[in-house]
């Protein structure tokens, strides 16, 4: 149900378990480390630099948790500065992975080569990270070229095409993904999740597409095999309780109020000239549905919506989701964010989405 890479992170229970930390530990550079981590994946990344700093000799673990948390928090150049003070000495695989993933998910593509090329010992996850990178930022056929380079004197990578499907999914590539989906099969009929998850991919592609028909036949061959759909959650605190949102819920006993402030929100978007789009709906809408009553019943702007519902005048809102946010959900919360001057915090399965209130998102929209 959660999603194989779910990782649930809110504010208030980091706040909780820091507390109950002795503060004769405090000053442990393992307790810091591990602090540094949590912050970063809180979102709280001021409280993750303020441990960082007061570090008097940060070792390779603390370096790459810094850089880390600043990567998933949408502050790429601040990683760079700091990856570039690190002793040679320090810098371990994961280091790498870490500085590569924050340009990545900036789209600074130009640091990432830099960086990329001076790296020696090359390992699969690095070249993964890379070609998450190229991709990311469109550069499919620099990223096929890397996957060809790397493989051969490699075995193929399963990450590492998959990656660049995911991406070839976010842009609509059809061509691509059936090319790099016949790849996958090719090489690893054997890895039967790693098969399902690009079905879905490729599935998600057709739907965007407006080819129904085939992505409904992939879904269906799926779910006769067995395949449970993973069903979108999004968790959020409010007044000290952790409340969870399933897609299109409606057991909250409150539900009805949240529909209608849903409702209330897509007039205040659709006023600000938002246009729902129906290619990140993955399947054929139900005879009662709409494209935008499908789309406002995504996990995450039910939260939103509570939230609101709650406290009308709330500033910061953060949310905890178990899938990746889509393209329609990431441009309606930017607006959401900049109409109603509330900072948004949108933590998925790839990164921390900060939506200020000026309507912009710290992803850069690379995401």
């Amino acid at each position: 149900e959660y999603g194989a890479n779910f990782t649930y992170v809110i504010l208030s229970i980091s706040n909780a378990i820091y507390k109950q930390i002795p503060k004769c530990f405090l000053q442990n550079i393992f307790i810091k480390n591990a602090s540094i981590d949590m912050w970063g994946k809180s979102g709280d990344i001021k409280k993750a630099k303020d441990i960082f700093q007061s570090l008097i000799k940060p070792d390779t673990i603390g370096y790459t948790s810094m850089i880390n948390s600043y990567g998933l928090n949408g502050m790429a150049i601040e990683a760079i500065e700091l990856f570039n003070k690190i002793p040679e000495d320090f810098i371990l695989e994961e280091t790498y992975v870490s500085i590569l993933n924050a340009c990545s998910h900036a789209g600074l593509v130009d640091h990432a080569r830099s960086i990329f090329n001076n790296i020696n010992n090359k390992t699969d996850k690095i070249y993964t990270t890379m070609v998450d990178c190229l991709s990311r930022s469109t550069l499919f056929e620099e990223a096929l070229k890397l996957i060809d380079h790397y493989e051969s004197d490699h075995s193929p990578s399963p990450t590492m095409l998959m990656s660049l499907l995911s991406a070839a999914r976010n842009r609509k590539k059809r061509e691509l993904s059936e090319k790099i989906f016949n790849r996958i099969k090719e090489n690893f009929p054997e890895l039967k999740n790693r098969l399902i998850s690009a079905s879905i991919l490729l599935s998600n592609v057709y739907a965007s597409v407006g080819e129904i028909e085939k992505s409904s036949n992939i879904r269906n061959k799926l779910y006769q095999q067995g395949l449970r759909k993973i069903i979108g959650l999004s968790f959020t605190e409010i007044n000290g309780k952790i409340f969870k949102f399933r897609a299109h819920d409606q057991t909250h006993p409150r539900s009805e109020e949240i529909y209608d402030e849903i409702q209330k929100i897509s007039k205040e978007l659709i006023e600000y000239g938002h246009q729902y789009d129906a290619s990140w709906i993955t399947r054929e809408l139900n005879e009662n549905e709409t494209i935008e009553s499908n789309l406002c019943g995504h996990s995450e702007r039910l939260a939103i919506a509570y939230n609101f519902l709650e406290n009308p005048t709330i500033r910061t809102i953060q949310i905890t989701k178990n899938l990746r946010i889509c393209g329609d959900c990431h441009r309606s919360i930017k607006l959401i964010a900049l109409i109603r001057q509330c900072e948004i915090i949108v933590r998925d399965t790839n990164r921390i989405h900060h939506f200020n209130i000026k309507g912009q998102c710290s992803c850069s929209d690379h995401f």
